[in-house]
């Protein structure tokens, strides 16, 4: 799978290593570019991003339903901007809620509501009660 560039319509760049990408990145700066090497949930390979457009993971802990931390967005407007695109590019609605630890941050969910719906935990039965009960002579 490649990843294309939603501002421009032209394959992004591929590294197949964090290494590889690093040295991209080190290239760029020596000719001026603020870029940053950045890992791809898409296509599990690395791309460079403008500094400006990269969003640190959550430090509260927060993840979404597949494990991997959320991004922080520091205004609801920046939210709803990065809502808008990946809603694009995804053909599905996203939403945009604020942190639930933390005041003044933003997430961005594709479950619909104020704040996202938690995984049910499944309760195990016992050993006992999935034999049923056993008759002793």
């Amino acid at each position: 799978m490649s990843c294309i560039s939603l501002k421009t319509g032209k394959k992004l760049p591929w590294y197949r290593t964090k290494a590889l990408a690093k040295q991209a990145e080190k290239a760029a700066r020596k000719k001026g570019y603020r870029l940053i090497a950045y890992g791809c949930r898409n296509c599990d390979g690395w791309h460079l991003a403008p500094r400006a457009y990269y969003r640190e993971d959550c430090e509260h802990g927060c993840r979404c339903l597949k494990g991997f931390p959320k991004k922080a967005y520091k205004t609801e407007e920046d939210a709803n901007k990065t809502a808008s695109i990946i809603s694009k590019r995804r053909g599905f609605e996203m939403w945009v809620y604020e942190c639930p630890k933390q005041e003044g941050i933003y997430h961005i969910s594709s479950q619909d509501g104020a704040t996202p719906k938690k995984e049910k935990k499944r309760k195990r039965k016992s050993r006992r009660a999935r034999r049923g009960r056993t008759r002793r002579s």
